[in-house]
């Protein structure tokens, strides 16, 4: 199930989401352009859902070159909180047979990157939506508009993965729960830092699917001075990210593009 609620106004300079290379000073400069309120987004509004593990969802970027420069800005579609009324196959076959330059035409933007399809690790959520979460349904997906990406170099990030082990900032304003006795998935830094699992891509790897997750920590590459682990959790976990927090938010993707979000509280 999921709920909606309209936030006011002011609530915009915190909601947006931002992805840049965490190590590079082209990225640095984004992030700090991105306090502003991200350009066409308004009326940002609250969704929420619970018991969802497994469940599938689709991510469309539709991305636009900075004039003057090699980055790269655009606002960011999720059916994160949508179900659907056919199988998880079918929706995923849907989602793979759509075509990049004709959505870019569509709406208007100079490329699109589609992110997924994704299957939903955590349990549960709360996150933030904008333009009172009105729909845009591309080939029957549903998908709330809930932020801005600004990357360094467009031409790289629509034309390839997101580059793995590497610590990403994230700028969004939500949450993602698990629940008591869940195993958790977690990719430790080399300096010691624990970035835990909450959803992963079927893109690459059609058979990378949350009954596998067992098998991971076997098919995983790691670059030196990483470590993968599994534990059982015995209280309830809560993932918290803020668009205003300092230090910022930070995510990993592992080289299935499987999304691990900075776990401050972990050891």
């Amino acid at each position: 199930m999921t709920t909606h609620q309209k936030r006011s106004p002011a609530f915009l300079k915190s909601a947006a989401l931002i992805v840049a290379m965490g190590l590079c000073p082209a990225a640095q400069a984004l992030a700090d352009t991105a306090a502003k309120p991200a350009a066409g987004l308004t009326n940002p509004c609250d969704t929420q859902g619970e018991n969802w593990r497994g469940k599938p969802f689709f991510e469309i970027l539709f991305m636009n070159k900075v004039a003057g420069g090699p980055g790269g800005i655009g606002n960011y579609y999720n059916s994160l909180g949508n179900s659907f009324e056919v199988s998880d196959e079918v929706i995923d076959g849907r989602f793979r047979s759509l075509n990049a330059e004709t959505l870019a035409k569509e709406y208007g933007s100079d490329g699109v990157f589609f992110n997924g399809p994704r299957r939903f690790v955590a349990n549960g959520f709360t996150a933030v939506a904008y333009n009172d979460c009105k729909l845009r349904v591309i080939d029957s997906i549903p998908l709330f508009v809930y932020g801005t990406f600004e990357v360094p170099s467009y031409e790289d990030f629509v034309s390839g993965p997101p580059v793995a082990y590497k610590v990403l900032v994230s700028k969004r304003t939500n949450t993602f729960t698990f629940n008591k006795g869940e195993v958790v998935h977690e990719l430790v830094t080399p300096e010691g830092e624990v970035y835990t699992m909450f959803s992963l891509s079927l893109k690459a790897d059609p058979n990378n699917t949350i009954e596998n997750l067992p098998t991971l920590g076997d098919r995983l590459t790691l670059p030196e001075g990483w470590t993968y682990r599994t534990r059982t959790l015995d209280a309830d976990l809560v993932l918290s990210s803020s668009y205003d927090a300092d230090p910022p938010n930070t995510i990993v993707l592992d080289q299935f593009e499987g999304n691990y979000q900075h776990n401050p509280g972990a050891k």
